[in-house]
């Protein structure tokens, strides 16, 4: 995904680092299975108890404590802990989703995606990056570190959660965890899905990882249009207004408007780091990719990539258009159109949808909001941040560590919105054909990638449970960001 803040579309490539050596605790073939068996328990939103049992009964297994906040069909919510709960520790928080999309299309792909099927390479299946792999990551690199370190008095409780509802917009997950157990979990940092490693990010130093991690989300803001008119009757004989038309009309309107691109802190931020770590007269531009002078060459090369003009603008996607059931020649007298905002960070959702009223120029079109997610500042550069960039250096010690913007929404916004420091990694390098498999046929994910994820959390844990307390606070917020 950051390959396309270049302007380039590369293949991005699997990096294998000499320096990924699992901790000897963790047994690969039993995180292979226990990933392959998650996978097997369909999970689709709303349907997560059954994926969720099985976790639960595989922690029982192990010594760290067990917490159910929740054991709905549609509510299942559940964690693995250093410590009780109960001990007030401040709260290093490692969270993933349990519920995963529906698959559309059986026939496209190569296995079962229910299958967990392992080919000695690969773990297939619906979740595997979104997000149980994750999970497992995270779990077993918990239950090495105990397994590993006397935990007797650690200055840190840690706690992986595992959340349902995450793709349904967190209601039933997140949201409900924060609002009925805020005290309890005590959470000081929550790390979950968001970023991930690439290679030939940089044109001039291809061969470099590069990981993003994400510090700030934009905000989902999902919207009904609904048109009623009495305008209707026979598809032989329309009127010059009746709904569809109306509708379309104004869509047209909306979606061919022009659209403005907003630098903020974060990706400004992000722009700088990209810049120094590409160097040279590319990098220059690159990070001072906002200044008014070059406004029209950002402008043209940013309509070139979806990504990019994502990062930097407030998109509207129509995802659904739609009318009441009838015949082909019955003209409806109501039409409906669903969409999906993603509003850049500082953007009310208030006023955006004012903006929305005025370029549909069709007061006939009532606007309902079906969900939006919290509007959240982005999460500081802070001791935390300074720890996941440490433990992504042990395993890749000429890797790039940059904060970014991430386009789409996440239970990272949640946790947020309590002034939470919360940051979004896969602490792997992936491939673009990997990524491009999230939500999409033929998900899986690598062996590489659960070995180096596992490691990156073991390491995180490492470097705040156990480094002499004045090296963490080294690093102050946003450090560098005057420079």
């Amino acid at each position: 995904m950051l390959c396309l803040l270049f302007f380039t579309t590369p293949v991005l490539a699997q990096y294998n680092s000499e320096y990924q050596n699992i901790p000897e605790s963790v047994s690969i073939n039993q995180s292979v299975d226990l990933l392959s068996a998650y996978i097997q328990r369909e999970s689709v939103s709303g349907n997560e108890k059954e994926a969720a049992i099985f976790i639960e009964d595989y922690i029982l297994t192990t010594d760290l404590h067990l917490k159910v906040f929740s054991d709905f069909s549609d509510n299942y919510n559940l964690a693995a802990s250093l410590y009780p709960l109960s001990s007030g520790k401040p709260n290093i928080v490692l969270q993933s989703h349990i519920d995963v999309v529906p698959v559309e299309d059986l026939d496209a792909w190569e296995h079962d995606p229910y299958s967990g099927h392992f080919d000695g390479e690969y773990i297939h299946g619906r979740g595997a990056l979104d997000a149980k792999g994750l999970g497992i990551m995270q779990l077993k690199a918990l239950e090495a570190f105990e397994k590993d370190y006397d935990t007797t008095d650690l200055p840190f409780n840690v706690t992986v959660l595992f959340l349902s509802a995450e793709e349904t917009g967190g209601d039933k997950g997140a949201r409900y965890l924060m609002e009925n157990f805020e005290e309890e979990l005590n959470a000081a940092v929550v790390l979950g899905e968001g970023g991930a490693g690439y290679q030939n990010v940089l044109k001039n130093k291809p061969e470099k990882v590069v990981f993003g991690v994400s510090i700030a989300e934009k905000q989902s803001l999902w919207l009904q249009l609904k048109i009623n008119s009495n305008s209707a009757g026979h598809g032989a004989a329309p009127s010059k207004d009746y709904a569809n038309i109306q509708l379309i009309n104004s869509l047209n309107n909306l979606t061919n408007r022009k659209v403005l691109l907003l630098f903020n802190r974060s990706t400004r931020r992000m722009f700088r780091r990209l810049g120094r770590a590409e160097g040279g007269v590319r990098g220059f531009f690159i990070r001072n990719i906002n200044w008014s002078i070059l406004a029209p060459f950002v402008r043209k090369q940013i309509e070139k990539e979806p990504f990019l003009s994502s990062l930097l603008t407030n998109t509207v996607t129509v995802t659904n258009i739609y009318n009441p059931p009838g015949p082909p020649n019955q003209v409806s007298n109501s039409a409906t159109a669903v969409l999906d905002c993603r509003l850049v960070p500082g953007t009310s959702s208030k006023s955006f949808i004012r903006y929305i009223e005025r370029k549909l120029d069709n007061d006939n079109i009532k606007i309902s909001v079906i969900s939006e997610s919290p509007e959240a500042q982005p999460s500081r550069l802070n001791k935390y941040y300074k720890a996941l960039e440490d433990a992504i250096a042990l395993s890749y010690p000429e890797a790039e560590t940059i904060p970014f913007l991430f386009p789409a929404t996440s239970d990272n916004s949640l946790f947020r919105s309590y002034d939470i420091p919360s940051y979004g990694l896969i602490p792997a390098v992936v491939t673009e054909r990997d990524i491009n498999s999230i939500h999409s046929n033929n998900e899986r994910i690598s062996l590489d990638v659960l070995k180096s994820g596992i490691l990156v959390y073991y390491n995180f844990i490492k470097e705040l449970q156990l480094k002499e307390p004045f090296s963490l606070f080294g690093i102050n917020d946003d450090e560098s960001e005057s420079k």
